[in-house]
Order: C-alpha cells, then structure tokens, then sequence
C-alpha cells in the first residue's frame, strides 16, 4: 500500500510514467516524504510495516538517516526503480485516462485519515490528495509543475 500510494499519487499528479518520474529530483523527494508520513501513521496505529517488492524494500531502512550518504542511497535505489520499470503508468492516472475515479481515497486517503485519527500530521498526502480531487473534477491539469505546488517547498 504504501509503494502504492507514492507511485500513484505522484503518476496522476505529473501524468508521467514512472522511470521518468523518479528520474526527476523533487519527486523522488515527494517520494520519500510520502513514505514517511505512511510510515509514522503505521507506527501510530501500531503496525510495523514489513518489507514491500517481494521483501526487497526495507522502509525502516530506506528511510533511514538524513546524511548525504543516506540521501544518496535512496536517490540510487528510486533511479534504478525507475529505470527497471520505466515504461509503468500508475494504475491511478490509467484510471483517469479512462474517465474514471482514482482510488485516492483507498491509498493516500486511507493515511491522511488514519493520521488525523491518530494525531500524525500528513500535510504531504494531505496535499496529494486535494491536487488529485483537483484533478478528477478538471480544475487541474497533471502535469510536472504541480510538483512545484506551496506544500511541496520545504523538500
């Protein structure tokens, strides 16, 4: 879910597929802050998350540290993601190429609720999830500059 909720997200936000999404800077910081949002409410409800991608993907350990080397283990591990499944469209922007919902609200959603719930702020899928409501009535466009958004400035 959590994987999920970032490849998702970020494809309908920007419209991209995912290598050339995570090729991309600010949204692999997105990313990163969405998963740890995911991660902080799991701890808050009392789930530890185990590892996702066949127990490939450690989150406790990719989100670990705040060093140039961490940053740079994460960078090297979403490019050579983004690169291995480079040609993927998020099931969510699918969805909304044919004129259907997302499933925001089963993804993103889920978290923001479950943090309110638990008194975690998520003010990153808080605003994932507001862009995509935007965009599923058409008062937004997905595209690379919504990356750019006010509460995206702080990554």
């Amino acid at each position: 879910m959590i994987i999920n909720s970032c490849i998702n997200s970020l494809g309908v936000i920007t419209g991209m597929k995912l290598g050339k999404l995570l090729a991309t800077s600010k949204a692999r910081k997105i990313f990163t802050a969405l998963m740890r949002e995911a991660i902080a409410v799991a701890a808050a409800i009392g789930i530890k998350v185990e590892p996702g991608g066949g127990g490939k993907l450690d989150y406790y350990s990719f989100l670990d540290g705040s060093s140039f080397m961490s940053d740079l283990k994460r960078t090297l591990l979403m490019r050579i993601i983004g690169f291995k499944y480079r040609r993927i469209r998020s099931s969510s922007l699918q969805s909304l190429e044919r004129g259907q919902r997302t499933e925001i609200d089963y993804l993103n959603g889920y978290i923001c609720n479950r943090g309110r719930e638990n008194g975690v702020p998520t003010p990153i899928n808080d605003a994932v999830v507001s862009m995509i409501r935007e965009i599923e009535t058409g008062t937004r466009k997905f595209c690379l500059e919504n990356l750019n958004e006010p509460a995206f400035s702080g990554l």
